[in-house]
């Protein structure tokens, strides 16, 4: 689905992202890892073509992704950004619909599509005409998911869908998320910072450190088989507080 070949990037002569080579397998999740700074919204940017790469090659669905070809293959991609990005001033129809009311979809096509949404992510159907103020937290990102499915994309895109959630929301929200992806068979890329979250919904984690990858596989791999000190020492800093507690204790 998404193959990326030595991919560089750079601000100011510093280096976001650095020599950055990744494939993405069609109908598996793959999650972004790291250190906040390390490159990995900036890799997303990239695939989506908001910002082009000094160096190196993007081809999506075996297209090479290119300033002439971008804005056609957007249309495959859903994104979701940190905290939501929801227009404030549209309702959460209008937020969904946009794009779809862009090219030119009749209204029952438009309509038909919201109600598979809100049953796939279990939203309100009355909380529809509402505003994103007006809506919670875990509503605001079931509706941005839902803007990011609504033209049935290949390709997934969700850079820290989660992070500015209460931790037992989080926790719902995670499960709803993995259920979603199984039923939907969507490739999905993922970015976190969270090592349990990309466990629990990462078919592959791949570790960044400095806008490169330091090590990619399944959690096990990271784990007993660490390529570098810096996978052990990240590991390590995630480590819960009750790892090693007995159950008497907890």
């Amino acid at each position: 689905m998404l193959l990326l070949n030595d991919v560089s990037k750079s601000f100011d002569q510093l280096a976001a992202v650095r020599s950055f080579s990744l494939t993405v397998d069609v109908g598996r999740t793959t999650v972004l890892l790291g250190p906040s700074g390390c490159g990995k919204s900036t890799v997303l940017r990239l695939i989506i073509g908001l910002l082009p790469a000094d160096h190196g090659t993007i081809a999506f669905d075996g297209e090479r992704v290119t300033p002439e070809a971008v804005l056609l293959m957007r249309r495959k991609m859903g994104y979701v950004i940190q905290e939501g990005g929801l227009f404030p001033h549209l309702t959460t129809y209008e937020n969904l619909t946009l794009m779809a009311a862009y090219l030119g979809w009749d209204t029952s096509r438009i309509k038909s599509r919201v109600s598979e949404l809100v049953e796939l992510t279990q939203f309100p159907e009355d909380a529809l005409p509402r505003y994103p103020g007006q809506l919670s937290g875990g509503q605001r990102q079931r509706v941005s998911l839902m803007r990011a499915l609504m033209l049935d994309p290949k390709l997934l895109l969700m850079d820290e869908p989660l992070g500015a959630l209460d931790p037992l929301i989080r926790v719902d929200l995670q499960a709803e998320l993995k259920s979603i992806f199984n039923k939907l068979n969507k490739t999905v890329i993922m970015v976190t910072h969270d090592l349990g979250e990309a466990a629990y919904l990462g078919d592959t984690i791949v570790l960044m450190r400095d806008g490169e990858i330091v090590q990619q596989g399944a959690l096990d791999d990271l784990v007993k088989s660490p390529a570098d000190p810096f996978v052990t020492r990240f590991i390590s800093a995630q480590r819960s507080p009750l790892d090693g507690m007995t159950g008497e204790q907890v």
